[in-house]
Order: structure tokens, then C-alpha cells, then sequence
């Protein structure tokens, strides 16, 4: 039976298109490569968890506070005031999903689709960049964001495409990798080691004098004591894990972008691109799903 003329028209098209998505390595894109936009899903998730708990910390030191004895308080000692450590949350957020919305464009432009552009993640940076009562580092994320939300808005403005990508990856390849670094330290530094030390050395001041005082008759009450301590020391350890984990997942997308930038004048095939960039986008997301996990 012979096939009527518009199945061989319709036959031979789908061989054409077939033809030259494998003349042009199976038709994979940056985004089928690495899978930037899921794993800037994954990260808008995830980093959130940690960014936040810089104001939760200082709600939990509060606590500690309050259910101790006044008379076993120092007299000058007062509870803290988290306004400071909810803005800088808050401005973490802003930083993060300005890095968060820029790999999620890369995705986007590499599988030729239209770059959409947020301008209100714009204004919320630019809003929180100016509080000099933040870190230096922080301070340098907030500039490193409203760098990288700019060129969003160029490349949204001039209507960028795939053939834009390699321009737009070696343009903004210091912004990312300072924003980056700044992100890292932020969390490491000032939530990791100043926030939750204090947190640990307050949770070590609640628990371990009443624990040393207590008296032979109140040994179950003692135990019961004993074993919430060492939930709250888990809980903080937890913590220090997830900003570790926070920690290498910035390195990673330091690293991520950097591969690109390297691959973007060499005019390499996806599939070779894939392999350069595959096991640090791999170890991207191992670090993401280890912050969800600790989180839950």
C-alpha cells in the first residue's frame, strides 16, 4: 500500500529534524547538560533554609534568656535585639536569589528560550545594599547582586538568545565568583562560627550549671535534663552541617561557572561541555539535598 503524500512529507521532515539534532550532538543544551534550571529549583529551597535561621538563632538565644533565673544572669546582660539579624536574613535572600535567577537564565537562554526578568528582586537588593551595619561581606553580596540583577535586565532589554550565552557567562563570571565567595563567608563566618558559637556557648551556660548543682535526690529530673541538652546540642550541630553544606554548594556554583566560562570561547560541542561541567553540577546537588535533609 503506498503512504499518501502527506505522511511521506510529514515522514520526511521528522528524519530531517532527526538527521540534525544528531549532527548537532543529539540536540543538548546547557540546561539538558547541567540542568541549571532544576537545580536552581532545588536551590530556591534550599539555601533559604539556612540564610533564615540567622534571624531564628538569635530568637533561640532569647529564649535562654528568658528561662533563666535572674539571679543567675549577669546584671548587665539583657536579651538581644534580632531586627539586625532579620534584615541581614532578609538581605540574604535578596542575594541569593539574585544568583538563584541568574543561573536559572543561563538554563533558559541555552535552550533558546526568552529570558524573563524579575525587576523586583532588583529593587529588593538595591533596598537592603545600603545598611552599613552589615558585614563587609555582606555588603559586597548585596553589590555583587545588583551587578549580576543589571545584566539580567540588559540581556532581557536586547532580547539575548543562545548566541548571547558565551557573552553573558564571560561578562559576569567576576560578579558570580565574588558573590559567591562573600555568600560563603557570610554563613561561615558570621552565622557559623559567631552566631551559633554564641548560641552553643549559651546553650552550655543554661545547661551545665544546673546540671553540676543538682543533688542526688534529683537524678531523674537530672537525666530528663541531661538528654534535652543533648538534643539541643544535636540540633545546633545540625546547623553547623547545613552551612558547611551551604558552604560547598557556593564553591560549587563558583566552580560551575567557571568551567562555563572557560568552555565559552573554545566553541565546544554540549555533549563536551557536559562532561566538563556534569560531576560539579553532580556535587551541586548532593550539597543542596544535604541542606534539605538536615532541615527537615
Amino acid at each position: 500500500m503506498s503512504v499518501p503524500r502527506f505522511g511521506r512529507t510529514l515522514w520526511f521532515r521528522s528524519f530531517a529534524i532527526v538527521t540534525l539534532c544528531a549532527s548537532l550532538n543529539g540536540c543538548v543544551d546547557l540546561d539538558d547538560a547541567a540542568g541549571l534550571s532544576k537545580l536552581s529549583d532545588e536551590a530556591r529551597i534550599a539555601l533559604p533554609k539556612v540564610s533564615n535561621d540567622v534571624a531564628a538563632t538569635c530568637a533561640r538565644q532569647n529564649t535562654l534568656f528568658e528561662n533563666t533565673p535572674a539571679a543567675e544572669r549577669a546584671k548587665t546582660e539583657q536579651a538581644q535585639d534580632c531586627k539586625p539579624y532579620q534584615e541581614l536574613a532578609d538581605h540574604l535572600a535578596k542575594d541569593q536569589e539574585a544568583l538563584i535567577a541568574y543561573f536559572d537564565a543561563l538554563g533558559k537562554l541555552s535552550s533558546n528560550k526568552p529570558l524573563g526578568y524579575d525587576a523586583t528582586i532588583d529593587e529588593n537588593v538595591t533596598s537592603l545594599s545600603t545598611n552599613t551595619a552589615f558585614s563587609a561581606n555582606a555588603i559586597t553580596a548585596g553589590t555583587d547582586a545588583q551587578n549580576l540583577m543589571k545584566a539580567l535586565a540588559d540581556a532581557a532589554t536586547q532580547g539575548y538568545r543562545e548566541k548571547q550565552l558565551g557573552q553573558l557567562v564571560i561578562a559576569n563570571d567576576g560578579a558570580v565568583q565574588s558573590l559567591t565567595r562573600a555568600l560563603k563567608k557570610v554563613i561561615t563566618g558570621d552565622y557559623g562560627n559567631v552566631l551559633l558559637g554564641n548560641e552553643e556557648l549559651g546553650l552550655d551556660t543554661f545547661y551545665q550549671g544546673p546540671m553540676a548543682s543538682a543533688q542526688s535526690n534529683e537524678r531523674l529530673a537530672l537525666i530528663l535534663v541531661q538528654r534535652q541538652y543533648a538534643h539541643d546540642k544535636a540540633e545546633l550541630q545540625t546547623r553547623k552541617d547545613a552551612a558547611a553544606s551551604y558552604a560547598k554548594a557556593m564553591d560549587d556554583l563558583g566552580a560551575l561557572h567557571a568551567k562555563l566560562k572557560d568552555e565559552a570561547g573554545k566553541k565546544m560541542s554540549m555533549i563536551e561541555v557536559a562532561k566538563q561541567v556534569g560531576p560539579i553540577a553532580e556535587s551541586l546537588k548532593s550539597a543542596l539535598s544535604d541542606i534539605q535533609s538536615r532541615s527537615n
